[in-house]
């Protein structure tokens, strides 16, 4: 469908699901408001999701779609908002057969979106998904149908990537102030200590997850060490992984938020946290784009597809491990991608990444 020189004043972007593909699709955002600076941009995100945008300064407008938690009136209730709202084109990150129709239904003219599920009639630019590469930053994914839609506009890509894409994030001053009130009701973040945050849970995936019992032993290193206070993240269903740790650990004081923080809080935590320990997951993916001190563990998961990627990020995985990169969720023998993970190592990376990053950074 040829296109180009069409006038493009509203976009709608149809954002991810899951925290982290979420994060790495922010350099196809920052591109897309580049290379259209006067449309307004419009993001159609989840209620997980929305949280890492509310101070993203790409964006026009976020709207949140609670198809997930509202069943399929949300979704005709979203396709009526879309026709009012009359945009011009849209961006598909996410590949659901769902998206396209949502998008067609929504009486947008231009659709741009991968030919996944079948949806490729739904789409006026389907762009073909090549042979999987497992090293392929997934970041690329996104950037490949802004481009897409450069060259349906305007005939030509109008801001080719240069280099590797570095997510980025910013905390808006109300998820700031958000996280100082959690933190001080909890009794952190008054003394001047440097705050580490540990993330030992993974919603989607047990074969991720590093010991509990190690990640006891990382955090009284931690504040043997560095003197610092110590508080555990992650989802609602994490949290009890989170007390067996702090169960674990021979210093007091460590406080468990795992369940208790929205994202829009968690990103104003992780602003000001001087380091975080993770394993593969959404929160290591947002302390990365922040610019904070990140190690994420890595041992079942492919790191050149998504590992956190930020100035101060870094990964660390077992050496010698055969059958690392399994992608499996469950480990089928003895889970030696993380348990060769010593707590020392880790510590000892830990330590030196937090001390390179001029400690305390406070919120």
């Amino acid at each position: 469908m040829g296109v180009a020189g069409a006038k493009i004043e509203r976009i709608l972007v149809r954002g991810t699901n899951w925290i982290g593909d979420a994060v790495m699709s922010t350099p196809a955002l920052g591109r897309l408001r580049s290379s259209f600076p006067t449309a307004e941009i419009m993001l159609l995100a989840s209620p997980r999701t929305a949280g890492l945008f509310e101070a993203a300064p790409y964006l026009d407008r976020l709207l949140v779609y609670r198809r997930r938690e509202e069943g399929w009136p949300a979704f005709l209730r979203m396709a009526r908002a879309l026709r009012r709202e009359r945009a011009d084109l849209a961006i598909l990150f996410q590949n659901a057969f769902e998206a396209g129709l949502l998008a067609r239904l929504g009486g947008v003219p231009l659709r741009v979106g991968y030919s996944a599920q079948g949806r490729g009639a739904l789409l006026t630019h389907a762009v073909a998904q090549g042979p999987h590469r497992r090293d392929r930053f997934q970041a690329y994914d996104y950037l490949d149908l802004v481009a897409t839609a450069e060259r349906a506009c305007f005939g030509r890509e109008v801001a080719p990537p240069a280099g590797r894409p570095v997510p980025s994030l910013l905390a808006g001053a109300d998820q700031t102030r958000a996280a100082r009130a959690r933190l001080a009701s909890s009794g952190l973040g008054a003394r001047g200590r440097p705050l580490v945050a540990l993330n030992a849970g993974a919603t989607n995936s047990r074969a991720k997850c590093w010991p509990e019992e190690r990640f006891a032993a990382l955090a009284d290193r931690l504040v043997a060490e560095l003197g610092a206070e110590v508080v555990l993240i992650g989802a609602a269903a994490e949290r009890e992984s989170a007390a067996r740790v702090i169960a674990g650990m021979r210093a007091p004081g460590a406080v468990n938020l795992a369940g208790e923080t929205s994202v829009s809080e968690l990103v104003g935590l992780l602003a000001g946290c001087d380091l975080l320990v993770s394993n593969d997951t959404g929160p290591a993916h947002i302390a990365a784009a922040l610019g904070r001190p990140t190690l994420t563990l890595f041992g079942p998961t492919n790191e050149f597809e998504t590992a956190p990627t930020g100035p101060r990020a870094t990964i660390l995985r077992a050496d010698g491990i055969e059958c690392a990169r399994c992608m499996l969720r469950d480990c089928p023998i003895d889970h030696r991608c993380m348990t060769r993970l010593g707590a020392d190592a880790v510590a000892a990376r830990a330590i030196s990444l937090a001390q390179s990053a001029a400690l305390p950074a406070p919120l």
